[in-house]
């Protein structure tokens, strides 16, 4: 994998490998814990915060970066941007202690509703970041990653309550959700479309109607940018009767939404 000073290697590629680490949770099975899990830049904030906790007994080094995010042919597609950089990119985490790390939006607000970043934080051995520092044609052996979305929206866009900020969340921007099933080379797959101006994060999501109820997945299924489509491929066996209806919900804790077919 390539340091912070090299070009990435093209976008398929890294979206291949990426795959491997999306919509799992941010503590894996190394000791580091991420909070939280969903940062957001609003129109009026510089930056926001992110911490690196280390619940291990032994130190950790980390690698943080961020990285443009969009989805084109029902994929994830990464790009090396600099609209949002992190500070420190390098951070040395002892045991029972935590790290602030910004976020920093540099420039004006952006010029869509919202932008979609991805905050990859790298596990690397001791000495990694030295190594880089000296040798910036050494590619580091990374131990562990974990990933956590971005999002930075425009003025008068929000979509998750602030602290220093009275909201009714009936107001906030939501996306616009459509679904429908397609098959491909014997493939059955959900394909979900957001026509709205900001992302959806779709999770718990089943089928219910005609006296039953089927679940496609109860965890995070996955992300859906604004003006995008994505697909997800249903288990053998799971097929839902016409005249049942989509149910997902956008954040763990709201109550599920119907989503229409189109």
């Amino acid at each position: 994998m390539p340091s912070p000073h090299l070009p990435l290697r093209p976008d398929r590629w890294l979206a291949a490998l990426l795959a491997l680490f999306l919509g799992g949770p941010a503590q894996a099975a190394s000791a580091v814990l991420i909070w939280p899990i969903n940062p957001a830049i609003e129109a009026d904030q510089p930056a926001t915060a992110l911490w690196l906790e280390n619940r291990g007994k032994q130190p950790v080094t980390l690698q943080v970066r961020v990285l443009g995010w969009s989805q084109a042919d029902f994929q994830d597609v990464y790009r090396n941007q600099q609209a949002v950089i992190p500070s420190p990119p390098f951070v040395k985490v002892e045991p029972g202690r935590r790290q602030l790390v910004r976020l920093i939006r540099q420039g004006g607000q952006p010029s869509t509703p919202e932008d979609a970043y991805r905050v990859l934080i790298d596990e690397v051995p001791d000495g990694g970041a030295g190594q880089t520092q000296r040798s910036p044609g050494l590619a580091l052996q990374f131990q562990m990653r974990y990933s956590v979305p971005l999002f930075v929206s425009a003025d008068g866009v929000w979509t998750q309550p602030r602290s220093d900020v009275e909201r009714d969340p009936a107001d906030a921007t939501r996306p616009k959700l459509a679904w429908r099933l397609v098959e491909e080379q014997g493939k059955r797959y959900l394909q979900v479309r957001n026509e709205g101006s900001v992302h959806a994060r779709l999770s718990h999501v089943r089928w219910e109607g005609n006296g039953r109820s089927l679940a496609l997945l109860d965890g995070l299924l996955g992300y859906v940018l604004p003006g995008r489509q994505m697909r997800w491929p249903l288990p053998p066996g799971l097929l839902p009767d016409a005249g049942m209806t989509l149910k997902l919900q956008l954040a763990d804790n709201d109550a599920p939404i119907s989503v229409p077919g189109y």
